[in-house]
């Protein structure tokens, strides 16, 4: 149990110190190669043309209602096609090689994603090819959406649906200094640690007292979440059942006979259902825009 503590202590530490952007600016960062080639374009962020087609540049994501436009028609093709009904197939098509081409020139940088070859083979199977040949060319076609799609959806999720963190402040309820919101998870972890530091070396009021500053500082953690989601009631990793874990572990430490083992697996508990799972769901689109921020 003491190994395992000891991970999440150092998980815990290493991510904290990640997110605090803590590498001077002026590093050299290495970029990993693939012999003599660029580095990956997922390693790389959407192109800056994109941004005209998102807000704040629009009012709405322009682009990605021009994808669901053009996925409309696509999908149909087939609907209509098991649904014998090469009329609707046919206008289908024209719509979605129409939205194909038009989306082809909203960002410069991805025409090159947009070949016309499976276009033309999905045309001549539509009009003279059996559903064999039909599904092969419109597999084709799926293909070259698939593809651009594993290389830029994520990154497109993460620019524009995703707020940076360093720009969410609060105050820090022990310090009382105006905080973002890496430097407040910085603290948290400080306070989160201090109590099983504490509880290892027979210390148990000072536990207590990092417990308080733990609480204290987790709720403000949780009152930045409305920043992002909004204030309806949804279920978090910073919920009730959280909570509680967390109130259990205050009564744990509090005894008069501290029982490590306890402490230990609330501590393990409260590391693995909140802080693990909410990094998991968050740290990918913090340490991207990270990167692209260098």
């Amino acid at each position: 149990m003491k190994k395992l503590v000891f991970l999440v202590i150092i998980f815990l530490f290493i991510l904290v110190f990640i997110l605090a952007n803590t590498i001077p600016k002026t590093q050299k960062i290495e970029t990993p190669q693939l012999g003599k080639k660029a580095p990956p374009e997922m390693a790389t962020p959407p192109p800056s043309s994109l941004d005209l087609l998102y807000p704040p540049k629009t009012e709405q994501p322009v682009y990605l209602f021009r994808m669901l436009g053009m996925a409309t028609p696509f999908v149909g093709i087939m609907v209509d096609l098991f649904e014998n009904e090469p009329q609707n197939v046919k206008a289908n098509f024209d719509k979605f090689k129409v939205q194909y081409s038009e989306v082809s020139q909203l960002v410069p940088e991805w025409e090159k994603d947009f070949p016309i070859a499976p276009l033309e083979e999905l045309e001549k199977a539509l009009e003279n090819g059996g559903q064999d040949k039909v599904m092969t060319a419109y597999e084709k076609v799926g293909k070259v959406c698939h593809e651009c799609h594993e290389v830029n959806m994520v990154k497109v999720q993460q620019k524009y649906h995703w707020r940076d963190f360093r720009g969410i402040m609060t105050k820090d309820p022990l310090t009382d200094e105006k905080v973002n919101f890496t430097q407040l998870m910085q603290y948290l972890n400080t306070s989160f640690i201090g109590i099983i530091v504490d509880v290892e070396q027979g210390q148990s009021e000072k536990a207590q007292k990092q417990l308080q500053g733990f609480k204290a500082r987790f709720q403000a953690m949780e009152e930045t979440c409305e920043e992002c989601h909004g204030a309806e009631e949804r279920k978090y990793y910073i919920d009730e059942s959280v909570k509680a874990m967390i109130d259990e572990l205050g009564r744990t430490i509090s005894s008069s006979s501290v029982n490590k083992s306890a402490v230990e697996k609330l501590f393990m508990n409260i590391g693995m259902e909140s802080c693990f799972k909410c990094h998991l769901v968050h740290t990918p689109a913090a340490l991207a825009k990270l990167q692209w921020a260098k």
